[in-house]
């Protein structure tokens, strides 16, 4: 742009010299035509025709005339070039500018071109995970409504069942009672045709004696009560001898379960016992306090994950063989602490009441981690075996393992064969029901739930323990974890409870394996009575009894155990 106006300047110029030669010219022509002198300015000029107009012109003017149209000549070749080369700078600069226009737009279009397909893209996209949402919540509501549809089925299944567990019971009874008084009906039958019979025999002996002495009468006479006492029993139906059979071990169950609780009350007395002895001695009271909730801190302390707990158990060793090495005394007897009949022996006490401590934050930890993360269980129930199973703390080889069983008869009698009705306070009680804190109201159906779960899962911990590679012999074996499905199968049908069933799943659940590892095949069998038949015996329209039969679809669907 600064080329051309430099040039238009210039050419400006040169058209004002221009100007003036014609107006030299015409000038002259003018003088030519007149032949006139004119001045201007003080100038004075005289004009002659020039060789072309008249001979009057002198040289000079004629000179000057050729040389104006001379210039004039270059002027317009010049000007013409310069208007030449302005107007094809013009069309360059016009054919640059359509050119960025056309570039311009061209960008345009294909920036517009490629936002309409974003556009487009990002409606498909939305579109899309529309769809997929749709899809989604439409799968799920199709799941709810077969979850839906399970669960009616399961729970009219279950209704079904039990209404056919009723009509079967009502059938048998009628049938035991059919029975039962055909059986009076023939023993009556039989004990009057043996009257009879004695009553004929009486007769005719009689007869032959009639006429013996009256002594002789007199014994005759007296011979057909005597025949009737000598009269054989009916051998007592089978029936009878199993529920004789099931009485005898209910009574024996009971009978332990009573020695267990008597244990707990000598822990109890034990408590009152050491604090009267830390009044005595100054060290013992500075000593045992610290102990204690190093013992209960250091179980809270436990987690899941294999050597994540040295820690802990490291200083519960610890704690317990500085109770029983540096505080031998004072001692209390070993009798009041082990459920079986042993000798006379001494043990230190503090060692006990620690103990103790042990075991209670081992059942606290059942029942408030357990509960809600059943696999807390199993780390929590290998650390408290094991120093159950210590010779450091074993008397005359006796390990005092029943302390933390004395806990379980308490807090879950069910696990021991213990049963009753949850509707009374005597049957709550018995089943291990709590009350809320100051002896108030019963916990609520959940937390009881809650409870039982975690100490099943506990229990399960405790006696599924293998000690095959270790040189320590086994507190607990696993023979109790048959023991106690056992007693809990075979619960009187009218006494299972959802105490029973919640209780039940918690043994199962995440111990099968091991189950089965001990007991091989009559654990799968154990399994499938558990699992199957046992539901069925459960109260009308039990969830407890739904949710252990999923237990056994899970097993089935996760871990291909087929029952």
């Amino acid at each position: 742009m600064l080329g051309v106006l430099g040039s238009s300047d210039r050419l400006e110029g040169t058209r004002k010299g221009m100007l003036l030669g014609k107006t030299l010219l015409r000038s002259e022509a003018q003088q030519g035509e007149d032949g006139e002198e004119k001045t201007k300015d003080g100038w004075e000029f005289k004009f002659t025709e020039s060789p072309g107009k008249g001979a009057r012109d002198s040289p000079s003017r004629q000179l000057l005339w050729e040389l104006s149209r001379l210039a004039v000549s270059q002027q317009e070749d010049l000007y013409e070039r310069l208007d030449r080369d302005s107007r094809e700078r013009e069309a360059t600069h016009k054919s640059a500018l359509a050119e960025a226009i056309a570039r311009h737009e061209k960008v345009r279009k294909n920036a517009e071109a490629e936002r309409d397909r974003l556009e487009k893209q990002i409606q498909q996209e939305r579109e899309r995970r529309q769809e997929e949402a749709r899809m989604e919540e439409e799968r799920q509501r199709q799941n709810r409504a077969e979850e839906d549809r399970r669960l009616a089925a399961a729970r009219a299944e279950q209704v079904a069942r039990a209404e056919r567990a009723e009509r079967a019971a009502t059938e048998e009874r009628n049938a035991k009672t059919a029975r039962q008084e055909g059986e009076k009906k023939r023993r009556e039958a039989e004990a009057a045709k043996a009257k009879k019979a004695q009553e004929a025999e009486a007769r005719n002996v009689a007869e032959k004696e009639r006429k013996s002495k009256e002594e002789a009468a007199a014994a005759a006479s007296s011979r057909p009560s005597v025949i009737a006492q000598m009269q054989p029993a009916t051998s007592q139906p089978k029936q009878l001898q199993s529920d004789q059979i099931q009485h005898t071990s209910h009574a024996r169950r009971e009978a332990e379960h009573r020695r267990y609780l008597e244990i707990h009350r000598n822990l109890k007395e034990l408590r009152v016992f050491m604090d009267q002895q830390t009044k005595q001695d100054a060290r013992l009271k500075s000593r045992m306090g610290d102990m204690r909730r190093k013992v209960r801190k250091s179980v809270g302390q436990i987690i899941e994950g294999r050597g994540k707990n040295e820690t802990p158990q490291r200083a519960i060793l610890a704690t317990l063989k500085e109770a029983k090495n540096d505080f031998p005394q004072p001692t209390v007897g070993l009798a009041g602490f082990v459920a079986l009949p042993v000798p006379e022996a001494q043990v230190p006490a503090l060692l006990v009441y620690l103990l103790n401590q042990f075991a209670k934050a081992v059942v606290s930890q059942f029942i408030n981690e357990a509960a809600v993360a059943p696999k807390i269980a199993d780390p929590v129930g290998t650390i408290a075996i094991s120093m159950f199973a210590k010779d450091d703390f074993r008397v005359q080889g006796l390990s005092l393992m029943d302390i933390l069983i004395a806990k379980f008869h308490v807090v879950c009698p069910p696990l021991f064969g213990i049963y009753g009705d949850e509707k009374t306070t005597e049957g709550r009680t018995r089943l291990g029901w709590r009350r809320e804190e100051g002896g108030g109201a019963w916990i609520s159906e959940r937390s009881h739930q809650d409870r039982m779960s975690g100490l099943g899962a506990g229990y399960a911990a405790l006696s599924l323990r293998s000690f095959e590679k270790s040189a320590m012999s086994n507190p607990y074996p696993p023979h109790h974890y048959w023991q106690a499905l056992s007693v809990i199968l075979n619960v009187p049908a009218g006494q299972v409870t959802d105490t029973h069933l919640y209780l039940l799943r918690a043994l199962l659940m995440n111990s099968e394996a091991r189950f089965m590892e001990f007991f091989g095949d009559a654990a799968k069998k154990l399994l499938r009575i558990a699992m199957v038949d046992y539901p069925q015996r459960a109260p009308k329209g039990s969830v407890a009894a739904v949710v252990l039969e999923t237990l056994g679809a899970t097993m089935k669907r996760d871990k291909k155990l087929y029952l």
